[in-house]
């Protein structure tokens, strides 16, 4: 029996090894056959289809309304045949993001991420790869994932296997599929590559990248400077400057200082002023909002309610006035990712779409 098979059977379904190994049994290895089995509710899952010491001849299949069609490859050898999900529950729940991606050329792409100041977030596709499919069911479809590309994106999906793909494929060099990049409609160059990630992984990268990128038109640059320098000061900031050589002049007679004057007594600091009164936090969270739980270095806990479209700085903002805590940082509580103090970056793409959510405050590292 292929593992292969088993192994996509598995993905496909959710089930264990043990049912996939049942089902492609009483399939004779078909893939197609075993999933559209294994989903047909007149059929049924577990015991009432194939109980453990059941040996009798087993009744006919009832027909269903799912399909799954075959496509033989496009002439590679060793591939087997595409699966291409129409229709029905399975064609739902492998549904491509066409209401997200830009339907065009590169070119034309490259233009609309220019004129709206986005990046470009491209996608590539291999129908003969499942995990192809597996993006579709559980990364494009996600909420928070949509929020991040509508913010900071224009979303291309192509198929490796079309004109605009095997170009795209040939120019950027790739090799391995699914693929996703980003890249510079000023440009064309490609800044970041990966494979198939995870939902979790994406959304740490985005992260990453929106932390460090700022689109400009023309170009782009980096968000954090050193030495509060720009990047073309930064690399010129050694270089001799052409300053106007001036004549020596004669240095004047010394003349006596004058005694010291007694030194004024120092005047206490001033106390640091108190905290505000933290608001009452309602029982019920409203629409739109979320209570976020901020767990302090010494263990207290403070909730606050914020605006889940809110930039990030909101989270800063309430930890300077209600805690008194500037000089720190918040993180994610897992997995521990960095916060950014950015109006642009909204709430709920850092805690979620929940009603509730917790940060980590940190003191900053020198």
């Amino acid at each position: 029996m292929d593992a292969d098979l088993l192994e996509d059977f598995v993905e496909l379904t959710g089930s264990t090894m043990a049912e996939a190994m049942k089902y492609m049994k009483l399939c004779d290895d078909d893939l197609n056959a075993a999933v559209g089995c294994y989903f047909d509710p007149a059929v049924g899952r577990g015991s009432g289809m194939m109980g453990e010491n059941e040996e009798a001849v087993r009744a006919p299949i009832a027909a269903f309304t799912d399909q799954i069609n075959e496509q033989v490859g496009v002439g590679r050898m060793g591939k087997r045949p595409s699966i291409v999900f129409e229709d029905g529950d399975l064609g739902a729940l492998f549904k491509a993001p066409t209401d997200l991606s830009f339907v065009g050329t590169l070119e034309t792409a490259k233009i609309k991420g220019r004129n709206r100041k986005k990046w470009l977030l491209v996608n590539v596709q291999d129908k003969d790869v499942f995990q192809s499919q597996l993006l579709n069911r559980d990364l494009w479809c996600l909420e928070d994932v949509r929020d991040v590309i509508e913010r900071h994106f224009v979303f291309w999906q192509i198929f490796r296997d079309n004109l605009e793909g095997e170009h795209f494929v040939k120019f950027y060099k790739f090799t391995e599929f699914p693929c996703i990049c980003i890249i510079d409609p000023n440009t064309g160059e490609m800044l970041k590559q990966w494979g198939f990630m995870s939902h979790v992984d994406f959304m740490k990268e985005m992260h990453e990248f929106t932390l460090h990128y700022r689109f400009e038109s023309g170009g782009r640059r980096k968000s954090f400077d050193f030495y509060g320098l720009s990047r073309v000061d930064f690399m010129s900031r050694d270089k001799p400057s052409a300053v106007p050589v001036l004549e020596p002049t004669p240095e004047p007679l010394p003349t006596p200082s004058p005694p010291p004057s007694p030194e004024p007594e120092s005047e206490p600091e001033p106390a640091p002023e108190p905290a505000l009164a933290i608001p009452d936090v309602p029982a019920d969270v409203q629409p739109g909002t979320v209570h976020v739980t901020f767990r302090l270095p010494d263990g207290a806990r403070h909730i606050g309610v914020f605006q889940q479209d809110g930039g990030c700085s909101e989270l800063y903002r309430w930890l300077a006035i209600y805690a008194r805590m500037e000089n720190h940082n918040v993180m994610t509580a897992f997995p521990r990712v960095l916060v950014t103090d950015d109006e642009d970056i909204s709430v709920k793409s850092v805690v979620g779409g929940g009603a509730r959510a917790m940060l980590i405050v940190a003191e900053k590292e020198d």
